[in-house]
């Protein structure tokens, strides 16, 4: 297993558990960026991440997030998956598949962008797309 693996392996590990700190303190560089929606501002340091973390946590449990299909080339790790969220506001359960890109660099997290269907998952205080 590569070493980038092993780290998407802890992180996914931290974040199941709940452990942001963990979470924050594996290898996550300390000018990462991350895109978690593409109509969103990206998440620029660890502390705005943290903020971000405890936020998405009170609006959604995370209650399982599983990769079915993950490629790498260098530093470049493209993994899809489904993850399930329980939506607080709306009381109801969602799968919502995605896909990631994550880039690693030096050993650490760099960047990470997320993809999926915003009509199932909503931005805190955002309405779904019509139809969804």
């Amino acid at each position: 297993m590569s070493t980038n693996r092993e780290i998407r392996q802890a992180l996914m590990a931290a974040s199941k558990k709940k452990d942001h700190e963990a979470f924050l303190a594996l290898r996550v560089d300390d000018d990462l960026e991350y895109r978690w929606s593409m109509h969103a501002r990206p998440i620029t340091s660890k502390e705005k991440l943290r903020k971000f973390l405890r936020n998405y946590e009170g609006i959604f449990d995370q209650q399982d997030w599983m990769i079915t299909h993950c490629v790498e080339q260098s530093d470049l790790m493209l993994c899809e998956g489904v993850e399930t969220l329980y939506d607080r506001a709306n009381q109801k359960l969602i799968r919502n598949p995605f896909m990631q890109a994550v880039e690693f660099r030096g050993g650490k997290v760099a960047k990470m962008r997320d993809y999926y269907d915003g009509s199932v998952v909503t931005a805190p205080g955002r309405k779904p797309a019509a139809g969804g």
